[in-house]
Order: structure tokens, then C-alpha cells, then sequence
């Protein structure tokens, strides 16, 4: 067996690996590249307004921060980082700070050899070393027979599958505090428990087993209940088209899963969930892990068609399906019923972005993808007709709710958006005040070369009237190369700011955060 092993090592050395010459990318440089170490910083000076003296709790934010320089740069997805959580506790006017790789399986394992081991969504098999193999616990004869098995067209076994499942979950998407957990959580597996005070990864978390790789764990969008603490969410399937439906209690145990089958695999990243309903997004984003020489594994495919399906939120039956017009949704703000129709608060994009740009670079810039934009559509789940309403064609992203409305009517909303122009070194210049109630957005703009994440809201206090307290976020200066803490008047962002807290270094660009008061996150 050890003969074997050293034989396909050296075979791997000689196995020629394609590149794409002279093609940059872009998501592993600037404010999209990770900040290279951990670090706890204290006291973080507030250099604009003052904090309230009444706010304390817990900003954690999530981001892609690969540790080791990836196996094929130009290859690199943006999803494909190490996660990376920063947190901002702020508490009695004052503010620290500190950031934390999670220690997945996948990082334990590149830590202890020092470099990379493993290709990500686009090269996993292309890109991943015979020792990578071996680190995944593959034996030589495993190897070599399941290269026969999948020139001959069958699959691996579901242990094999497992195996490298575990190396995908990178753990860089989002962060939530639900079922008692301050958890992190990434699109196709299960989730990280986090130490809310140290930010150390006390490890894996897949509420008693109930949430199975092989059936694609969950996605990084689950829904609250904000009155009860339920937990909703799926998972979506790689290997033929279908989901399983989840609805968990407060205390972490299921009450309810349903599988759900569907035309074809898709890359579904998140759902609506009201009163009585659940929504899932069906659209031609089309998985291909089927043919593992192709780096291109998510494809746009619109003569597949598009659908909205619909379920009972907590019960079984029925499933409804309605076709619609080709389109992608990444995020959804909210959703609510009003009687027989669904109203469904979504960023838009006529077609995948952030894969297949159709030109030489597998990772072109942001810009030269169509924006996505804010719409409301309306479904009627008794005639199936479906009504748009385009509330603003600026181009915008991570839109967000009161969460207290979550699942229910809302009348305001808030987004990330991009108003022109801009210095062309990140995606967000502004955040946009969505009013429902009288049709319209305004919008901080931070100017052409600072640059927003996902924006947070935080009440006043439990009761505070819809949309009434502070949104809260991460501005990158290109200039500077550094970031602020910024909290807003939520209701009028483009007033001055509450407080500016600077921050010695910068923030990566990201992806999704939290904000936990500090009442609750103590009861760990």
C-alpha cells in the first residue's frame, strides 16, 4: 500500500495542471483579499459622534478569507475562502475588536501541512493534490478505483462523497444566533457552534444529526420566527433536482422534514418563509457535479425554466410549483401573506451572476455583470399569476428587514446599493432606506471610493416602532486602505452618522452578519 501511495504521489507530480495565463483575479486582491492574521484589537477610537450609552451587544460579520495562497488562483471562487468571523462588541460607549478563522475540518487539515490541499467549486478535482486525496482519508486503492468507476460513469460511494463534502464546507457565508448558538453557517452543510466572547470554534453543529450532506445539509439563509425562535430552513440536492425542508424548534430539535423533489439540481442560496408558507426560488442555475473535468459547475440554463415553489409552512401538503419568468434570486429582504397571494420583497438579476461571465476571466469584476434589483412580486397561489413591481433599478445587493417583522407584513426595508460613480475598487458606495409604504428609496451615499457591506438594523429597544433605531455596518476607504464602524439613524441614513468607530486595519469585503444584544448572547 505504501508502494502505491508513493507511486501516485509521484504521478500527481508529473500531472500537468492548467492555468490561464496572464488573467487576473480580482476577488484575491485589494479589500476582497483577507487581512493575513488574526488580531484582537482594544478600544477602538470613535473619531465621529458618540456611541449610545444604552447599546451593547455583539456585530459579527462574516467573510471568505482563504489562509493559505489557493492551488489555482485563476480558478478561485469568491465562495471558496476559509470563513473568517469579525467581531465589534460594543459596550458602556466603547468598542473592541477581534477576528477568528473558523477551524474547520478542511483548515485543520491545510494548517497541518502548511499549504493548501484542496481546489474549491470550480476545481476540486482538477486542482486538489494526490496528497489532498490522502488527507480526505482516501487509500491508494480507493483512489484508483474510483477513477475507473467514473470513466466507466458511476458515482462515488455516499462514504467517499462524505469525505469530500467535508472539504467544502468552508464555513465563510453567514452568521446567526438561533437555538442558543452563536452559529456559523455556509450554503450545502451543516454549521459551526462559535464561542460568542472568544470566537473559538467549539466545532461542528448539525442539530443532532438531523442535517445530512449527502442531502445538502442547509443553506446559510435560515429563517426565525421572531416570536418563537423556530428555525426554517433546507437544504438543496447536488445530484438530481430536490431539496429537504426543515422546521426546527428553539431548543435545536426537529419538528418537521420533507423531502421535495424537483426538475433539476440548482443552486437555490436562499427562500421566503411568512406565516403560513414557505417559498422556494427554483431557477436555471443548474448544478453539474457530474462531470468533475468541467470547471464549470454551475451553469445558466434558461431553456430549463423557472419556478416558484410553494408549501405550507409547518405542515406537509401540498407542494405548488408556478413557472415564471427566467431570472436569479440570491437574497430575499422579506416576505409576507395577504390572503390568497404571497408578497415576496427579492434582488433580481436577469441571469446568474458571479459565474459564467462569458468572457476569457472565469472571475470578471462585479461591474460587468447585469445589476440586480429590488423588486416585489406578488404570487397568487390560487390562480398562479404573478405581478413585478420594480421599487428602484439602482443596482443593489444583502437587502434587510427589521427582524422583529420577519415572516410578516413590513413597510420598510434597507439594501446595499451602488450609485455611480465610484473608484471601481469594491461592489457598495451606498445603502439605500427601502419605503414600501410610499413607493419610494433614498439613499447614503459614502462617496465614489468608500465602500459598505451588508447593513444591520438594531431597534432601540424591544418597543421601538418598526424601522425606529440604528443600522450598523463595515465602510471600506480604498484610499486609505482601512475601515470604519459606522452606525446610522436607521430611518435617516443619510443624516450625519451617529458614531464613526476607525478600525487600525481594514475589513474584508463579505458576505453576512449578526448583531446579538448582550443579554443574549451571556446565556451560554
Amino acid at each position: 500500500m505504501e508502494i502505491m501511495r508513493e507511486i501516485l504521489l509521484a504521478l500527481d507530480k508529473k500531472r500537468p495542471r492548467k492555468r490561464s495565463a496572464n488573467v487576473e483575479n480580482p476577488y484575491l486582491k485589494g479589500n476582497f483579499a483577507h487581512v493575513g492574521a488574526e488580531y484582537d484589537d482594544e478600544t477602538l477610537e470613535v473619531v465621529e459622534g458618540t456611541l449610545p450609552s444604552n447599546l451593547n451587544g455583539t456585530l459579527y460579520r462574516m467573510s471568505p478569507a482563504p489562509k493559505f495562497q489557493p492551488l489555482n488562483p485563476t480558478l478561485y471562487h469568491w465562495f471558496d475562502g476559509d470563513g473568517m468571523i469579525d467581531s465589534f462588541q460594543i459596550a458602556r460607549g466603547k468598542v473592541t475588536h477581534k477576528n477568528r478563522w473558523v477551524k474547520t475540518a478542511k483548515l485543520a487539515l491545510e494548517e497541518k501541512a502548511g499549504r493548501a490541499l484542496f481546489g474549491g467549486i470550480r476545481d476540486l478535482a482538477l486542482s486538489t493534490p494526490m496528497e489532498g486525496w490522502f488527507a480526505m482519508g482516501f487509500t491508494p486503492g480507493e483512489i484508483v478505483k474510483m477513477q475507473v468507476n467514473l470513466i466507466r460513469g458511476k458515482q462515488p460511494t455516499p462514504d467517499q462523497i462524505r469525505r469530500v463534502l467535508s472539504v467544502m464546507d468552508r464555513a465563510n457565508t453567514s452568521i446567526a444566533w438561533m437555538a442558543g448558538r452563536l452559529l456559523t453557517l455556509v450554503e450545502g452543510s451543516g454549521a459551526h457552534d462559535i464561542d460568542p466572547g472568544t470566537l473559538d470554534t467549539r466545532g461542528p453543529f448539525n442539530f443532532n444529526g438531523l442535517l445530512d450532506p449527502l442531502k445538502g445539509g442547509m443553506v446559510a439563509h435560515p429563517k426565525i420566527n421572531p416570536h418563537d425562535g423556530t428555525i426554517y430552513t433546507f437544504g438543496y440536492w447536488g445530484d438530481r433536482g430536490g431539496l429537504t425542508y426543515h422546521v426546527i424548534g428553539p431548543d435545536g430539535k426537529s419538528r418537521l422534514n420533507r423531502d421535495i423533489e424537483l426538475p433539476y439540481p440548482a443552486m437555490m442560496h436562499d427562500f421566503s418563509v411568512t406565516e403560513s408558507r414557505a417559498i422556494f426560488y427554483h431557477l436555471p442555475s443548474v448544478l453539474h457535479m457530474e462531470d468533475v473535468t468541467n470547471s464549470n459547475t454551475i451553469r445558466w440554463e434558461p431553456s430549463k425554466g423557472a419556478r416558484i415553489v410553494v408549501v405550507p409552512r409547518d405542515n406537509l401538503n401540498p407542494v405548488r410549483s408556478f413557472d415564471i419568468p427566467t431570472c436569479y434570486i440570491f437574497h430575499a429582504l422579506n416576505a409576507y401573506d395577504d390572503g390568497d397571494s404571497v408578497v415576496l420583497d427579492v434582488v433580481r438579476y436577469p441571469r446568474l451572476p458571479l459565474f459564467e461571465p462569458g468572457g476569457e476571466n472565469p472571475n470578471a469584476p462585479i461591474d460587468e455583470y447585469s445589476p440586480g434589483v429590488l423588486v416585489r412580486l406578488t404570487l397568487n397561489v390560487v390562480t398562479g399569476r404573478l405581478t413585478e413591481r420594480v421599487l428602484d433599478d439602482t443596482a443593489c445587493e444583502f437587502p434587510v428587514v427589521d427582524p422583529r417583522y420577519a415572516t410578516r407584513r413590513h413597510t420598510v426595508g434597507w439594501v446595499a446599493a451602488r450609485k455611480q460613480p465610484t473608484c471601481g475598487r469594491g461592489f457598495f458606495n451606498s445603502i439605500g432606506y427601502v419605503r414600501y409604504d410610499l413607493g419610494e428609496v433614498k439613499y447614503k451615499t459614502f462617496g465614489p471610493s468608500q465602500y459598505t457591506n451588508e447593513p444591520l438594523f438594531i431597534p432601540h429597544n424591544s418597543q421601538a416602532a418598526e424601522g425606529v433605531g440604528y443600522l450598523i455596518t463595515t465602510v471600506y476607504n480604498a484610499d486609505t486602505d482601512k475601515s470604519d464602524l459606522v452606525l446610522l439613524d436607521a430611518q435617516n441614513p443619510d443624516a450625519a452618522p451617529v458614531a464613526v468607530v476607525r478600525i487600525p486595519r481594514r475589513v474584508p469585503y463579505g458576505f453576512h452578519g449578526t448583531w446579538v444584544d448582550a443579554d443574549v448572547s451571556q446565556l451560554t
